[in-house]
């Protein structure tokens, strides 16, 4: 049988739920199918990109080569990005103008930040989405090289107060630390407190070592747009700042509202075998994927959970059998890696604060590395 009548499952994306496929394709060979990942480069994992930001990692520690990976496992690598599907005929337009055809496809793209208001003008302080990862690197050679030169951090706004945000400004508060200077960072949320969905004690543990850092922490405004200064907010206060990071407004990316295919903001709408409600032949996971049973918080953890279940749903499909029901935890394991060799670890109710907990993310961040990585 030649490749070309071989039955083809295409994987766009090297997302978490995607490593674990991809390092499974010897399954799909076996049963005399394709597996097929297309993505533009390297896999950058979000759980050590905080840590990235601020100083602790490099960015070979934060880095998976998702090409690598399958084709050691005897799948097929394209490295190029997916412009557009056409579910109706089953095909991929590459951007290198290539047209692929599919029998199942799964998606695992992640998420972007829709600044929306923040679109800084013409002439401003520079904004940095946290997604996608390697700017936030760029961005810590940006502040390195600034606090070499002058003795100073420059200011930074960052705008939102959830676990990215606050997790983020405590490493940029480390990363000053770690280069002898003061931090020079306001953080600015809409919401009444931090970590709003987090119990009420882990919070305020977390406005304590932020305060120690020391950090500006800003709550219940919300910053408005971003002037040539720096950050307006709505109180008509305007934050004067050379960086903004952009910890809001995190949204599917758009190639999965583009399919004709019931999807919104969070994603492509898929049901508890985490296919589309519409199209059972696309599947998806991650941040990119909605899914119908109950809303999920966009975490790595649920598309690396989510992972198994699509592959065994991926290989039933190719045999003719029914598929299996994703079932997600309804409590998880969450930690913030603090920048001053701290975590703060939130399991349903509890939480803790100090170094066992940074060491524990940081046993299960370089375990996960491991898992997928040929160095």
């Amino acid at each position: 049988m030649n490749s070309a009548s071989k039955p083809t499952v295409f994987l766009v994306g090297a997302g978490h739920a995607h490593l674990h496929i991809a390092s499974q394709a010897k399954a799909y060979a076996e049963l005399g199918a394709r597996l097929v990942l297309i993505d533009p480069g390297q896999f950058w994992y979000s759980g050590m990109a905080t840590g990235l930001l601020g100083g602790r990692y490099a960015p070979e520690d934060d880095q998976i080569d998702p090409g690598a990976l399958i084709r050691g496992a005897g799948g097929e690598f394209i490295q190029d990005r997916v412009e557009a599907i056409d579910v109706a005929a089953k095909t991929l337009t590459l951007g290198s103008g290539d047209s692929l055809r599919y029998d199942w496809l799964s998606l695992n793209v992640g998420s972007e930040v829709d600044i929306g208001a923040l679109e800084p003008p013409a002439a401003g302080p520079s904004v940095w989405p946290v997604k996608p990862i390697p700017p936030l690197y760029q961005f810590r050679l940006s502040l390195e090289q600034a606090m070499r030169d002058t003795g100073q951090m420059p200011a930074v706004v960052v705008v939102g107060g959830g676990a990215t945000g606050s997790e983020l400004t405590a490493n940029l508060a480390g990363l000053a630390r770690r280069n002898n200077v003061a931090p020079n960072i306001t953080l600015v949320t809409s919401s009444g407190r931090l970590l709003p969905d987090a119990p009420a004690g882990a919070s305020r543990a977390l406005a304590r070592v932020l305060a120690d850092y020391p950090v500006d922490v800003r709550l219940s405004i919300r910053a408005r747009r971003i002037t040539a200064r720096g950050v307006e907010l709505d109180s008509g206060e305007c934050l004067a700042c050379d960086h903004v990071l952009a910890a809001v407004g995190l949204q599917a990316k758009a190639l999965t509202r583009q399919l004709g295919l019931t999807a919104s903001r969070a994603g492509l709408r898929v049901n508890a075998c985490m296919q589309s409600v519409d199209d059972p032949s696309v599947f998806a996971a991650g941040d990119c994927a909605d899914f119908a049973p109950r809303d999920l918080p966009k975490l790595g953890v649920f598309g690396v959970k989510a992972a198994e279940v699509i592959h065994q749903n991926l290989i039933a499909s190719l045999c003719g059998q029914p598929l299996k029901a994703y079932k997600p935890q309804r409590i998880w394991l969450a930690i913030l890696n603090l920048g001053d060799g701290r975590g703060l670890l939130t399991w349903w109710r509890l939480w803790w604060l100090g170094r066992v907990a940074d060491r524990l993310k940081d046993w299960i961040d370089r375990r996960f590395m491991s898992r997928y990585s040929n160095k």
